[in-house]
């Protein structure tokens, strides 16, 4: 059976179909509804103390007996930012002025690493997974973490990236194709014109690792996963097509963009929060990349840019989201996953 393998063993999982933790916007309602239906629901941690943390894992294991994989994303400090990308700031400056937001703000950049507080709250709650984007933390803090039993994932945008997480000890790989939506996970500083799309990257990181490898881009059906699967994944993890889901906390207005989509209407670029991501072309990403103007580091833009959300128009969010937007459903999350699993059995049934 597609659907029966070593990591549904180990993580418990009646279907190897991951949510992607996509930070606040996967809420524990989510990922609980998710671990529910048989899959892997997740939450991101990203801007959360390590009590709030607690709580929102706390919530999920009020709803659900199931899985969890709790993400952190991780970045190196920017340093001092008093007079860095002052063009990119007077741009922004110019959308705040249109929605009348005021002056605006210091740029800020919180620590990106994995505190003694986080880790203390991982080694007391254990989630089942623990997951990471923009590499590893240091390997005294994937030894405390796995030495609590926790599964640790990470993701990798080349076959290079694949092989330097499997010696740094993750359990498994998550094998992310350019088609994915929001932030890159690349952590080796190779250029985004060079990172592969999924169908090309994923049997190679197979090949190349002995680790098992869940595949992620673009992945919005039972085709798209039945697909993965053929060419070696152990799993597939799906974030654009939970956001359609009435459990996931994103507005009326990114719904409405979600639903006007097209295959040519995301762009990856680092204007929005300083790391490549890829988002929904709007007013927003055509200013901010006009030439002449780079972005903060990583997270400050974001502080700059975060504020727009409160406009809530369209013109001015972040909307991140995958090329096969437009491939996607409203409908539950536990629906989803129902569907999902149905769709990728007939399709794989086709080839008995």
């Amino acid at each position: 059976m597609w659907f029966q393998n070593a990591l549904t063993d180990r993580l418990n999982l009646e279907w190897p179909i991951l949510q992607a933790p996509m930070g606040a916007v996967a809420t524990p309602v989510l990922a609980a509804s998710v671990s529910n239906a048989g899959g892997l629901g997740a939450m991101g941690m990203w801007g959360f103390s390590a009590e709030e943390a607690e709580r929102r894992v706390a919530d999920f294991r009020q709803q659900s007996g199931g899985s969890l994989n709790v993400n952190y994303p991780l970045w190196e400090d920017p340093g001092d930012l008093t007079d860095v990308a002052m063009p990119m700031r007077e741009r922004v400056q110019a959308l705040y002025d249109i929605k009348n937001l005021g002056t605006l703000p210091m740029p800020e950049a919180p620590d990106g690493v994995i505190n003694s507080d986080h880790l203390a709250m991982l080694q007391d709650t254990k989630p089942e997974v623990v997951s990471f984007h923009f590499g590893l933390p240091d390997r005294e803090t994937i030894r405390a973490i796995k030495a609590a039993g926790i599964f640790v994932l990470c993701s990798a945008t080349t076959v290079a990236e694949a092989r330097m997480l499997e010696a740094s000890g993750v359990d498994c790989v998550i094998a992310q194709g350019t088609e994915a939506g929001g932030h890159r996970g690349t952590f080796s500083g190779v250029d985004i014109g060079m990172q592969p799309s999924l169908f090309a990257l994923l049997p190679q990181v197979v090949d190349a690792v002995s680790v098992p490898v869940i595949a992620a881009g673009g992945i919005a059906d039972g085709r798209a996963i039945a697909a993965a699967f053929m060419l070696g994944a152990s799993g597939v993890q799906l974030g654009t097509a939970f956001l359609r889901c009435e459990e996931a906390a994103i507005s009326d207005t990114y719904r409405a963009a979600l639903d006007a989509v097209e295959d040519t209407s995301t762009i990856v670029t680092s204007v929005v929060s300083g790391r490549p991501a890829r988002l929904i072309v709007n007013k927003l990403i055509e200013d901010l990349s006009r030439p002449g103007a780079e972005p903060l580091p990583f997270p400050a833009q974001l502080s700059l840019t975060f504020s727009l959300e409160e406009t809530d128009d369209q013109d001015f969010m972040g909307l991140y989201a995958g090329q096969s937007a437009a491939l996607t459903r409203e409908m539950s999350a536990a629906d989803l996953i129902r569907t999902l699993a149905a769709e990728t059995s007939e399709r794989l049934r086709a080839f008995d």
